[in-house]
This record gives C-alpha cells, sequence and structure tokens, in this order.
C-alpha cells in the first residue's frame, strides 16, 4: 500500500553524526524487505506497524525542502534523504520524487547524502552530477554478501550486490565523494573469510574510498522479526543466534574477534574507515525550476 501524505516539515536533526546530523526523509517505509532492517521502530509514530508494505510517500518535499533550505538560518549543512527508508526503493519509480529533490538542492547549492541499496539512482546521475559542480554530493551503499542466493533470501528487494558496488563506480567516477556500508555483517551467514576479503578487494580495485564495517545489531522488533526469519531459511542457527544476542547488541567476544578480522583487511588493501561529508561550501543560489 502506498499512501500520500502532506509533510508539515522535512529537514530533522539528531546529535549522531553518520552519515550527518540532518536526514530529510522522502519516504516512510521501505520495500527492499531487508530482514535486518533497523529502521522497522519508525512505524509505531504511524497508523501502521507493517514497515515493508504500508509505505508512506511525502509527496510535497521537494517544495518543502527548496522553503527550509532558503530559512536565514540554514547553514548549507549536508542533509541525508536516506537517513531512515532509501529515497531510492521500488515506489520511487512510480512516484519519481527524487529528482525534484536534487533539484532543490542545485537551487540552494546544498550539500547532499544519498545512501541506497538500489540502481535506480543512475536514472538522476546528470543531476547528481550538476549539483556535485557545485556542492559536494556523498553516495554510500551499503552491503552485506556477495553471494547471491543468500542476498535474495536476506534482502529481496534490493539491488544485487555486484550492482550496488558497480553503480559507485560510476558515481567515483564522476567526482562524487562515495564510500561502501559493509553492514550488517552477518554472523554464520555473510561473516565468511571469502566474503569480507572480496567485499574489501572490490572496494579497493573500484576506488570506492572509506569502508566501514559493523556486524548486525538486533535491537527492539527487528530481533523478532529476524528471529522468524532464522525459523524459516536457517533454523540450525537460532539456537547460535539466542546465545550471541542476549542484549541488543552482539556478544563482545564476536565483535572483538570480527574488528580482528576486519582490520588486517585494512591493512592488506589499505582502506581506511573515516567517512564524513566535507564542510559546505557557500555559493550564489541558482534559481531552477522543480517541474522542469
Amino acid at each position: 500500500m502506498f499512501k500520500e501524505i502532506t509533510a508539515k516539515s522535512i529537514l530533522h536533526y539528531h546529535e549522531r553524526q553518520f552519515a550527518t546530523n540532518w536526514d530529510a526523509n522522502i519516504y516512510c517505509g521501505c520495500g527492499h524487505n531487508c530482514r535486518y532492517c533497523f529502521a522497522q521502530y519508525s512505524h509505531k509514530y504511524l497508523e501502521t506497524t507493517d514497515f515493508f508494505n504500508n509505505i508512506f510517500v511525502k509527496s510535497n518535499a521537494p517544495g518543502l525542502l527548496y522553503r527550509e533550505f532558503d530559512k536565514k538560518k540554514w547553514d548549507k549543512s549536508p542533509v541525508n534523504v536516506c537517513g531512515i527508508s532509501d529515497c531510492y526503493q521500488p515506489v520511487e519509480t512510480e512516484y519519481e520524487i527524487m529528482p525534484k529533490v536534487i533539484k532543490s538542492f542545485i537551487a540552494k547549492r546544498n550539500p547532499l547524502v544519498i545512501g541506497t541499496k538500489s540502481t535506480l539512482i543512475l536514472r538522476d546521475i546528470d543531476l547528481i552530477k550538476k549539483l556535485n559542480n557545485i556542492a559536494e554530493v556523498s553516495i554510500l551503499i551499503s552491503v552485506s554478501t556477495l553471494n547471491e542466493a543468500k542476498r535474495k533470501l536476506i534482502e529481496p528487494d534490493a539491488a544485487p550486490t555486484i550492482e550496488r558496488l558497480k553503480m559507485l563506480k560510476k558515481f567515483s567516477d564522476i567526482g562524487c565523494k562515495t564510500s561502501v556500508l559493509f553492514m550488517p555483517i552477518i554472523p554464520f551467514i555473510s561473516d565468511n573469510q571469502e566474503n569480507l576479503d572480496k567485499i574489501f578487494q572490490i572496494t579497493k580495485e573500484f576506488n570506492l574510498g572509506s569502508i566501514n564495517a559493523w556486524p548486525l545489531h538486533l535491537h527492539g522488533n527487528t530481533k523478532k522479526v529476524f528471529y522468524e526469519f532464522l525459523s524459516t531459511h536457517f533454523a540450525r542457527l537460532l539456537p547460535e543466534y539466542i546465545k550471541l544476542y542476549k542484549k541488543g547488541s552482539v556478544s563482545k567476544e564476536y565483535s572483538i574477534n570480527l574488528q580482528k578480522r576486519v582490520s588486517a583487511l585494512r591493512d592488506k588493501y589499505q582502506l581506511h574507515s573515516t567517512y564524513k561529508p566535507t564542510k559546505p561550501r557557500i555559493n550564489k543560489e541558482i534559481q531552477l525550476s522543480l517541474f522542469d
């Protein structure tokens, strides 16, 4: 179900600076159906708990962004338009809101951060290139496994992992700031050494910038949903997960061991983990119709 809503505000601040302190969520809910999605909690503020099938569309987002960027107190901070829900999820093929959103960023020369698991973003590469000429654009992808059989179970409606990596290379090639979020690394499913090594190797070969790697977290309702997924597809692993996830985070022993392996791969491929948007450039605005 898709439902259009009229948002009253679009720019939202949070203390944790990753990827940036400011989010502007174009959609609420996400059709990628990732079994581990941390953002499922966000639907408790709406009229449904079905995060994956009931998608709320902020159809007035482009104009709202334009107006909020126009306020005197706005300091052109980088804004992440995929903080809770992927703005290039399947519903975007129908609503096509993102081109108008990007035009708002172009008009106000505002830095943009996009984190996606979709190759649909390539549709807007010319607009993104235009923005990147006047304000920094950061493109981030999250990946978990190169094994397509596992990926189709874990992230059934996202793009194949290798296609995401190839897509990110195209944005790196046009000068965008790029980064790989190797998260979540899923215990006993995507944490084998071959998978870890290959994703680091491709990140280096494709010149994709930094790579952050972290294990799966299972907080709140996410644990219930993920355990149901395990029961169906990886039932033998459920007892191991109950041991590993006595709390929302994985056990300290597992985490330390994983970070040692990740650190060794950083050394092997000379890749750093720091991602932070660059300080925005303050330039004269451009008058541009959102609907051209």
